[in-house]
């Protein structure tokens, strides 16, 4: 087998110049190698950002349900306040997502594109805008605790 003659790391900073805004034929030309292997790695990598985000979303759906379901069990074997303190967890396990999901999917959006991508067709995934949900109802639900204390 031939050996490459780029490193990973190497095509990761040809990449990171790309989606940074460096023209395309000024990298192929100043590091030799042509339009078709830097399409070709763009490829590759969006491949890997896929299945890590996938990956991420498979544990998602393990974890979700299980939050749903210990949250249950608690409150049906001791009381709903029991069932309750599972709440923060799982807030804090959305907050962990989001985070992941925006760091993995930064790593293939170009800057100037993060609004619009996690707002169209790529920010389609479930649980990403199901952390949302949850976080914004903890938020109210929070706020609608201490007008009413007050």
């Amino acid at each position: 087998m031939a050996k490459a003659r780029f490193t990973e790391e190497q095509i990761a900073d040809f990449l990171q110049q790309s989606k940074s805004g460096v023209p395309d034929k000024v990298l192929c030309e100043t590091y030799g190698f042509s339009i078709s292997t830097l399409r070709r790695w763009r490829e590759l990598h969006a491949a890997r950002v896929r299945s890590e985000l996938k990956k991420l979303e498979s544990t998602a759906a393990i974890v979700y349900p299980g939050f749903l379901i210990v949250a249950v069990l608690l409150s049906v074997a001791f009381s709903k306040m029991a069932g309750a303190l599972i709440l923060p967890l799982l807030l804090l396990y959305c907050i962990y997502y989001i985070r992941r999901f925006r760091d993995i999917s930064a790593r293939h959006i170009n800057e100037e594109n993060t609004v619009i991508a996690r707002m169209g067709r790529g920010a389609n995934n479930a649980f990403y805008l199901f952390c949302w949900v949850v976080i914004i109802l903890v938020i109210f639900t929070v706020g609608y605790g201490i007008v009413r204390l007050g």
